[in-house]
């Protein structure tokens, strides 16, 4: 049911969850957070777009975009606490990788994107080119988007609306 909450009714919090019993809930509230990430910042700009600065448990800050546009809404999501390749273009590189996210902080990006959304919006597709190498960190990612993909436990969408970024791991890009 909490699953349910969070990806199909954009519940953020457990009070209105009104189909589990109020003692629960508060029982929830008291020791538990919906999402394990916090929104550190949040800008906007006039052209729709909105980006959070999301703080993880560990203090550690990651970005996400979502682009809004005619008919579609495309998040841009990180993989990494930082980033371990140096592209010089990059600023997401210059401290190195922190470390890889966890799949739950992957899917939360796109949750706390979507509920920026007005209602009856939500995510059209995602590109994976956030913070960090995308396939250093594969397997959490292929988690993430599977669920993301499924309908029933996820959000439905189509894997051809998923676009993953590389610099080009060769042996990554062979699992993929």
């Amino acid at each position: 049911q909490v699953l349910d909450w969070v990806i199909h009714r954009r519940a953020a919090t457990f009070q209105g969850m009104s189909d589990l019993p109020l003692a629960l809930r508060k029982q929830l509230d008291e020791g538990w957070t919906v999402f394990s990430t916090k929104v550190a910042f949040r800008g906007q700009s006039d052209d729709g777009t909105d980006k959070l600065l999301l703080e993880c448990r560990d203090g550690r800050r990651i970005e996400c975009v979502v682009m809004a546009g005619e008919n579609r809404n495309t998040t841009c999501i990180s993989t990494q606490v930082g980033c371990g390749m140096g592209c010089v273009f990059c600023a997401s590189g210059l401290k190195g990788v922190e470390r890889n996210l966890t799949s739950g902080e992957i899917l939360e990006q796109v949750l706390q994107l979507r509920n920026l959304l007005p209602p009856e919006e939500t995510v059209t597709h995602i590109v994976v080119m956030g913070m960090g190498e995308s396939l250093a960190n594969l397997d959490n990612l292929i988690r993430t988007l599977d669920r993301i993909c499924t309908p029933k436990t996820g959000l439905g969408m189509s894997q051809r609306r998923v676009t993953i970024s590389t610099v080009g791991l060769p042996e990554k890009i062979r699992k993929l």
